[in-house]
This record gives structure tokens, C-alpha cells and sequence, in this order.
């Protein structure tokens, strides 16, 4: 839970903060500009678990092949909210985007089988309704 809220906070401090950036650099530079960040940063991390990206690598084709579809999705939705920050503004585009649990849900249920119950749709439809009222009268 505290991982959760940690990340929300940061994330709404990362739009803000993206939202000045873009308004002088395209959102393909700040995507690579972040990646290139990205490995400096985490190489030493690598280095020092080594065993553990070992034991990714070795967990089988299908794991490797969802670990590069989903760095390939996550580069994808990167470049689409920076576009959408560039576009709209970071509210925006962070309250349009705050409907994904929808997406997370039925995604997860069509892919992998996972049940829906009555929490998850009631939840899925108040983001919903969230949204859309934020959006048509905020």
C-alpha cells in the first residue's frame, strides 16, 4: 500500500514536472532522454544483482517474450502520455489516463483468465464516471 501511494505521489510530481519540460522538447527526446537516464542509473544496479536478471533470462521463452512485449507497451505508453502532457496538460492527460485499472481489468480477465467480481466492475465504473465528470465539467 505504501509502494502504491509512494508511486502515485511521484508520478503526479513526474507529469507536473514533465509538462514544463515539454514545452520545449518534442515527447520522442524527453522518451529517450529518460531511457538514456534510465541505464546510467540502473547499470550499477544490474552489476551488483546480476543473479537475479540471470534467472530472469533463464525463466523460459514465454516469460522472455512477455518481459519484451512489455517493454515494448511501456515504451509506447511513455511516448503516448508524454504526447498527451505536450497536447492537453498534465491534469489532463493524468485523469484520462487514471482510467488504465479499466483496461488493467479487462485485459487480465481476456489474456489470462482472471475473474471479474462485482468490486473490480463497481470500481472500474466509478473511474469511469470520475473521468468523464472531470473531464465534461472541470
Amino acid at each position: 500500500f505504501i509502494y502504491a501511494v509512494a508511486a502515485a505521489v511521484t508520478w503526479g510530481l513526474v507529469y507536473a514536472i514533465d509538462q514544463k519540460i515539454l514545452t520545449k522538447v518534442s515527447p520522442l527526446s524527453l522518451l529517450f532522454i529518460d531511457a538514456v537516464l534510465a541505464i546510467i542509473v540502473l547499470s550499477p544496479v544490474l552489476l551488483w544483482d546480476a543473479g537475479s536478471v540471470k534467472t530472469l533470462l533463464a525463466s523460459g521463452k514465454e516469460n522472455l517474450w512477455l518481459i519484451f512485449l512489455s517493454l515494448i507497451l511501456g515504451i509506447l505508453a511513455n511516448f503516448f502520455i508524454f504526447s498527451a502532457i505536450k497536447t492537453l496538460n498534465a491534469s489532463t492527460a493524468s485523469i484520462i489516463e487514471i482510467t488504465y485499472p479499466l483496461f488493467v481489468i479487462f485485459f487480465s480477465f481476456l489474456i489470462f483468465r482472471q475473474a471479474i467480481n462485482m468490486y473490480f466492475a463497481l470500481g472500474a465504473l466509478l473511474i469511469f464516471a470520475g473521468t468523464i465528470i472531470v473531464i465534461k465539467f472541470g
